[in-house]
């Protein structure tokens, strides 16, 4: 069973991890078309240098879940993989200042995947956190 979670959570950060890739550098690069000319409030602190630092900040979340998952650490696991969900769930936040026609239909496909994925690995983690074996004893 162990080896089928970690075969869904290797899809699953395989996926996120290009997908949000192509994401952050489209928001990076078009940075104006995701911002809209008047930032709401909330949002109006987060500049543009912040995307790609956020990226690897998130990836270094997924990556440290990922290797906790291995070494079946289950509740750290699921701790470190629900923050890097996060790179997706914050997605949401672009359409707080803009509209989906202000986006190209790429560009929407983008944040609706980041998003997708974001709650995929979510309730990833949280299905790590709520049923997960003790893990398995080191051979002697």
């Amino acid at each position: 069973m162990q080896q089928k979670r970690l075969i869904v959570l290797r899809v699953l950060l395989a996926v996120a991890v290009v997908e949000s890739f192509v994401h952050y550098l489209d928001n990076t690069v078009h940075w104006s078309d995701y911002v809209g000319t008047h930032p709401p409030t909330l949002t109006s602190w987060i500049a543009r240098w912040m995307i790609p630092v956020s990226w690897i900040a998130f990836t270094a979340a997924g990556a440290i879940g990922y290797r906790r998952f291995r070494q079946q650490r289950w509740p750290q696991a699921a701790a470190w993989l629900g923050a890097y969900s996060g790179s997706g769930i914050v997605s949401l936040a672009h359409y707080l200042g803009i509209s989906l026609s202000d986006l190209t239909p790429a560009q929407n496909v983008l944040v609706f995947a980041d998003i997708a994925l974001g709650f995929a690995i979510l309730a990833f983690a949280t299905w790590t956190a709520l049923d997960s074996p003790p893990p398995t004893p080191a051979p002697a």
